[in-house]
């Protein structure tokens, strides 16, 4: 079964989303979250495929799950379906 691509630059918009909702400039984001400026405007522009545990550290600065902000990466992909005998 092929894979399909995260969808990186909707995972960026979620964050910069959740971001401008909390009142957050991109510095008060990284400082919060533990993480470097560049970081934080390379997730929102979907360039990097950031490590959990950066995306950890955002998702507990901004308050929301982190299931929550990973959700726009698989949002566009077929849902699969499971077999009954595994």
């Amino acid at each position: 079964m092929l894979v399909p691509a995260p969808d990186l630059l909707a995972l960026g918009i979620e964050v910069a989303r959740l971001r401008r909702a909390h009142g957050y400039s991109i510095d008060a984001l990284a400082e919060a979250a533990g993480v470097h400026r560049k970081t934080i405007i390379q997730i929102e522009a979907g360039r990097v495929a950031a490590r959990v545990s950066t995306l950890h550290g955002i998702a507990h600065a901004l308050d929301a799950p982190l299931a929550e902000l990973l959700e726009p990466l698989c949002r566009q992909h077929a849902v699969p379906q499971r077999s009954a005998a595994r």
